[in-house]
């Protein structure tokens, strides 16, 4: 039997699906209100863009896209991976970037692979319909130490910036743009 799967903007949800929206959590208070009280209201002030996923008309999981600089310290392996180009070297603590601002999957739904199919959704939404019109050298995250080894898995690295208490981390984005 094939599952119902959608992904679908903030935006754009019908009155039942926001009501499901509001039954969302993924085990985080303050990441389960900014879906519940403050997603929407970002999108309308063009500060994020949240996508939700729904698998059988439940929200399964979540995740926000905003702008970013990023610095990346010249210690940090990240530092070495980044192209030799002067103007790179030249301008390390300032790299134009993609920031998930919030990527959460709901309790029910944890532990069975959707974290990483929504990843997945997330690197191509951002290869075929933001890369083609915004420059962006990376994909940035503020981890919450509990989910570091989620995001190693898919490739990010410490940035070497320790200026707040999560783990600030970085993909370049041309190593998943073939």
């Amino acid at each position: 039997m094939e599952l119902n799967v959608e992904i679908k903007s903030i935006s754009g949800l019908t009155d039942i699906e926001r009501r499901e929206v509001m039954k969302f959590s993924c085990g985080n208070t303050d990441i389960d209100l900014y879906l519940h009280e403050d997603a929407l209201e970002d999108y309308s002030c063009n500060l994020t863009r949240t996508f939700v996923l729904f698998i059988e008309g439940t929200v399964a999981g979540y995740f926000t896209l905003t702008s970013d600089r990023a610095l990346i310290t010249r210690k940090s392996t990240l530092s070495r991976k980044l192209p030799s180009h002067p103007h790179f070297t030249f301008h390390r603590d300032s790299i134009p970037a993609l920031q998930i601002h919030h990527f959460a999957i709901g309790e029910p739904h944890q532990k069975k692979g959707n974290g990483i199919i929504l990843m997945n959704y997330l690197i191509a939404f951002i290869k075929i319909k933001i890369l083609p019109n915004v420059g962006a050298t990376l994909l940035t995250v503020y981890s919450l130490k509990e989910a570091v080894e989620f995001y190693k898995k898919i490739g990010f690295e410490k940035t070497g910036n320790y200026s707040s208490a999560n783990v600030n981390m970085a993909l370049i984005l041309s190593d998943i743009i073939d």
